[in-house]
């Protein structure tokens, strides 16, 4: 059974939907953020085992996922109007002191939330989260103005794609890399897609993580094609006091194909801020 209320707040730029549990008065929130491609239902899982530990949570489905606002505005996307969706709902909902858990594209938002709103977060869980350039560990840094030209060319071509409805699935897993794919380009505008995947060649969040103060644990797969452990030891240096966990699941889908481990992660991390 879900524990959680569907709620909904409109901002400037629409509407945006989140769950939230707070059924336990006083106790603490976990705060938590999908992926690209993915919506709210990533968390359920993780959602019910915090509620049977008397945790309360809210999952959102960011800006261009789930029922959430879609509208075909490359300016929408990026980072700083994801966390400010996020910090309105937070102070609707007047959730203070709570740990913000990001899986992947979620991840980010965190970071940039984290670093922008000091005052709210009280800890950190980046689950297979980039901080920087995925190219620029690969080696292939030249590769990145083709790359998000090319791709923000596509999202331009695109934009008379429409649907009358958009795929809305409960996100148990994520059988790989191009079944992920697949699903993001059913689940929003083929555009909003594009311009946030164009986004990841442009991200830069070394700034962000040095004015990361808060305990913080970092997540990710050994054999992740998208990171490598060297940037998870710079981003370990830059967010000081962080500790690194690799995940039992090998792949970058360490959230949704490992999520008992993920829920166990993020409930040992409240026990540690609680001692």
């Amino acid at each position: 059974m879900d524990n959680f209320e569907e709620k909904s707040i409109q901002t400037e730029n629409g509407k945006i939907f989140y769950y939230l549990d707070a059924a336990f008065p006083g106790r603490p929130t976990v705060v938590l953020l999908h992926g690209l491609s993915s919506n709210h239902t990533t968390w359920i899982n993780a959602m019910n085992i915090l509620h049977k530990h008397k945790y309360n949570s809210m999952a959102m489905d960011i800006r261009g996922h789930g029922l959430s606002d879609k509208t075909k505005k490359k300016e929408l996307y990026e980072l700083p109007v994801f966390s400010k969706d996020l910090d309105l709902i937070v102070k609707k909902e007047k959730i203070s002191d709570f740990i913000l858990a990001g899986y992947s594209f979620g991840g980010q938002i965190a970071l940039d939330y984290a670093a922008r709103f000091p005052e709210f977060a009280k800890g950190l869980v980046l689950i297979s989260v980039n901080h920087a350039n995925p190219l620029e560990y690969a080696g292939l840094r030249f590769l990145t103005p083709v790359a998000y030209g090319c791709i923000n060319l596509l999202a331009y071509l695109l934009l008379w794609q429409k649907r009358k409805k958009y795929h809305y699935y409960r996100h148990g897993k994520a059988v790989g890399y191009w079944d992920s794919v697949w699903d993001g380009l059913r689940t929003m505008p083929i555009s909003v897609n594009f311009w946030m995947l164009a986004n990841e060649f442009q991200i830069n969040l070394r700034s962000a993580a040095k004015h990361i103060k808060i305990p913080t644990v970092i997540v990710y797969g050994g054999n992740d094609a998208f990171i490598t452990g060297k940037e998870m030891k710079e981003m370990a240096n830059e967010i000081s006091g962080s500790e690194i966990i690799v995940s039992s699941n090998p792949d970058h889908f360490v959230g949704t194909n490992s999520q008992d481990e993920t829920t166990k992660i993020i409930l040992d991390f409240l026990n540690k801020a609680a001692k």
